[in-house]
């Protein structure tokens, strides 16, 4: 920007008065040894300001007067200053009584007016000085749209904050609880997908290792094991964390996605096979599941030897087989093996087998069951297993709701076999939650699981004696992961809460149970932020159960203004859980920020309120579950005075994109909505999507197009468009292969022709989630100013966005 510019606009005008300096840089003329490059550009001494100089120093100068700053003529120096932008506008950064000056806005040079987000921004200006101290002045073309921040005051949850959050990937304790190993991802300031991994000494919080690789532990000791290629070799490694000393205990491994035993004798494995190729061009596809990618490819089971170097093949045929658990004593590998039988539901069966590793004798346990998810040896013993599965199985045995009511298959529960007599005992048949993760552990005989718990990923204990269930000492509302000591009564775990990011604490397995906090992982970063506040909603609806949900207020709320509301949810088989903000793709806080109070609604159908409700999911086709939104939505405009009752928009994805456009259908409650790879029509879901069939078995269980037409037409959205007189905006993925893009396409058609006010933004390359960084966030923003357009009465960010195009 050339200093004296004049404004291409006129708003808001800052003055800035503090800033944080760098100089004054004398800057050195080169020797001079030609009179101009190869490509005739001739010396300038008048060119200092292109002089690269780093900005990091900024960061840790002092504040102070901008108008006391008197640089020598002729140096170059550097300011910065921070202003927060309210909501889109176009902003320019003004400098004048420099000699020559360059602005950085979020790193990147900016010159005249420059359309921003909503946000904060540093701010940089480079400058060579002249015989007066620079002005600095931030305007803005929209009144009170933009504010200075002060030193060491708080600001406001950003989208950068929201994407760039750091989030825990697991976490392994040696087998002492003296070590830690752990991870966790980001994206940097730059857009880059980053994963870092340490190990922790427990007792003094020191950082042992720090890198790009991921420990496990070898059995009963200390020592980290990977496995590394080189020169086309897969060798193994064991590493002392405290010393760092590493040495190969195996080479040539069959695989480098390997699970060491119990014992620490062989590794386990898996053998791929490729299966037919499909023919060029032109192919017959077997199955409807035969379109997916790899589903030719089989997994049968392999062992390693550590001693000898030897691979066994442990299974072999055209079914897929799958590990389960390794018993204690490394003498028993508990494996399941898949069979399709697309003619009935579940379409997928499991067997269960147990194999004796020596004599490679093998029980058949399970034969051809369905409705099951996994299982699991109790601690230190080979003769009873705990098995993962859903109401329906074993007969149905675990069933605890009306004869009428078909259980949902995401509603999991836990069934103890007895090996000897194959006797079944459903053990959470009186027990709400939905199982999640199961852990036996070894030092002290229990074994622990998360489940879902309305809102919350709860952790549990169950006494294998009398199957007994406790809740845990738990400081999060959503558990991410659990590991448990093989030798150590000591547990680590990590989560998150609604105005809380990942933190990791340790919980001894004692009568104690004492709780320390090992970290905050984004500690530094949160403590520049404000957040609002998170409250829970309960209610009795019109059908006479309970809906509950939650819901975020903003910063320094002011209960006399009136707030618009964005109400999300899922509607689908699982709950939306208290994690963070409500996650990196509908953030809760950065809606907040931007001036919206956030409801989320659990309706009925989800899994983790008991299997009553998870079953209202099943052939309902959103009946019920609309009506809980709704009506959740109105109790809280009733009750609460300041909800802009005119102002409420909605917004979900996949089977809450259908419910999107359903609500819509139903009710003008909603001022506008936001479907994200919504279902349109439950028909062409069911036969394209890669998962369509296998999910109908969940929500539509034994139904079928052709014999219910009620579900899949009279409550499929495009045979009730004409019913939608609110704008929405359909988002899909070019690459959506679990609710194909048509489901967006046809909708959005439907508007057009019906003239209602719709958008519809494709994210090229993208799958059922939008995981790259910089489409991720305009994907998100694109919400925002949709949301911001009718909900706020200002389309200024939507066309600065989409430019309006005129139309035939």
């Amino acid at each position: 920007m050339v200093a004296g510019t004049t404004s291409c606009f006129a708003g808001d005008t800052l003055n800035v008065s503090k800033v944080r300096y760098v100089g004054p840089l004398t800057v050195k003329a080169p020797v001079v040894l030609d009179s101009a490059t190869l490509d005739k550009k001739k010396y300038n001494a008048e060119n200092i300001i292109d002089t690269k100089v780093s900005f990091e120093a900024l960061k840790k100068a002092t504040e102070q007067e901008l108008s006391g700053i008197n640089a020598k003529k002729g140096t170059l120096n550097l300011l910065s200053t921070a202003f927060t932008n309210k909501s889109y506008s176009n902003v320019e950064i003004k400098v004048e009584g420099a000699k020559q000056s360059k602005v950085f806005v979020g790193g990147q040079e900016v010159g005249g007016s420059t359309p921003l987000s909503p946000g904060q921004y540093d701010v940089v200006v480079k400058y060579v000085a002249d015989s007066i101290a620079p002005t600095v002045k931030i305007i803005a073309d929209k009144e009170g749209n933009v504010a200075l921040k002060a030193e060491g005051t708080k600001r406001a949850f950003n989208l950068d904050d929201n994407m760039e959050m750091k989030y825990y990937r697991g976490a392994a304790l040696s087998p002492s609880g003296k070590y830690l190993a752990y991870g966790y991802s980001y994206f940097d300031n730059e857009g880059k997908a980053q994963r870092e991994y340490f190990v922790k000494e427990l007792a003094t919080g020191r950082i042992i290792s720090q890198g790009d690789r991921n420990y496990n532990w070898m059995p009963n000791e200390d020592k980290g094991y990977y496995v590394k290629n080189e020169n086309g070799h897969k060798n193994l490694y064991t590493v002392e964390v405290a010393t760092g000393k590493s040495e190969v205990i195996a080479r040539d491994l069959p695989d480098d996605g390997v699970t060491m035993a119990p014992n620490g004798e062989y590794l386990i494995y898996y053998i791929y096979n490729e299966g037919p190729k499909k023919q060029d061009g032109v192919y017959e596809v077997y199955t409807p599941d035969d379109r997916q990618p790899g589903y030719r490819a089989r997994y049968s089971i392999g062992k390693y030897d550590i001693k000898t170097g030897m691979s066994e093949q442990l299974t072999y045929g055209r079914h897929n087989t799958y590990v389960l658990d390794i018993s204690n004593d490394s003498k028993y590998l508990l494996f399941s093996v898949s069979s399709d039988s697309i003619r009935q539901r579940p379409s997928e069966l499991q067997s269960i087998y147990r194999l004796n590793i020596e004599t490679m004798e093998v029980d058949n346990l399970v034969e051809k069951e369905g409705f099951l998810a996994g299982a699991n040896f109790f601690p230190n013993t080979t003769d009873r297993i705990l098995i993962k599965g859903t109401p329906d199985a074993f007969g149905g045995i675990g069933r605890n709701l009306p004869a009428d009511m078909t259980p949902s298959m995401y509603d999991y529960q836990l069934f103890a076999m007895d090996i000897p007599t194959k006797k079944v005992t459903p053990v959470t048949k009186y027990f709400d939650p939905s199982i999640e993760d199961v852990i036996a552990s070894k030092v002290d005989g229990m074994v622990y699981f998360t489940a879902e718990n309305k809102d919350s990923l709860s952790l549990y204990r169950l006494n294998p004696k009398d199957l007994s269930i406790k809740m845990i000492n738990q400081p999060t509302a959503v558990i991410g992961g659990v590991t448990i000591a093989d030798n150590a009564p000591l547990m680590v775990l990590y989560g998150a809460c609604p105005l809380q990011t990942d933190r990791m604490y340790s919980l001894t397995l004692d009568k104690k149970q004492k709780l320390t906090l090992l970290e905050d992982l984004n500690k530094e970063r949160m403590s520049e932020i404000q957040l609002g506040t998170c409250h829970d909603l309960s209610f009795t609806c019109s059908r006479g159960y309970t809906v509950t949900g939650f819901y975020y207020l903003p910063a320094n709320f002011d209960e006399t203004k009136k707030y618009p509301v964005i109400v999300d949810y899922y509607g689908g088989c699982s709950p939306t859980s208290k994690r963070f903000g409500g996650g990196s793709h509908y953030p809760a806080h950065y809606w907040n920020s931007l001036g919206y109070i956030v409801l989320i609604v659990n309706p009925s159908g989800a899994a983790g309120f008991g299997q009553e409700w998870a079953a209202r999911h099943v052939n309902t086709a959103g009946e019920g579950v609309a009506e809980d939104i709704i009506e959740a939505t109105e109790w809280l405009a009733d009750h609460n005075s300041w909800v802009n009752k005119d102002k409420i928009g909605c917004v979900s994805a996949s089977y809450g994109g259908f419910m999107t456009q359903r609500l819509l259908s139903k009710t003008d409650l909603y001022a506008c909505g936001i479907s994200h790879a919504g279902i349109s029509s439950h028909t062409s879901y069911w036969g394209e999507g890669y998962w369509g069939h296998s999910y109908s078995e969940v929500s539509m269980a034994n139904s079928y197009p052709w014999t219910r037409k009620d579900l899949y037409v009279d409550r499929s959205p495009i045979y009730n468009a004409d019913k939608i007189h609110k704008p929405i905006l359909f988002t899909h993925g070019t690459a959506d292969t679990n609710v194909p893009i048509g489901e967006s396409i046809q909708m959005y058609t439907a508007m057009k022709i019906l003239g209602v006010p719709t958008a519809f933004v494709m994210v090229e390359g993208e799958n059922h989630g939008i995981m790259d960084y910089a489409k991720r966030k305009k994907w998100i923003n694109s919400m925002a100013a949709w949301f911001q357009r009718w909900l706020q009465d200002d389309s200024s960010w939507w066309y600065g966005m989409y430019p309006k195009v005129e139309e035939n």
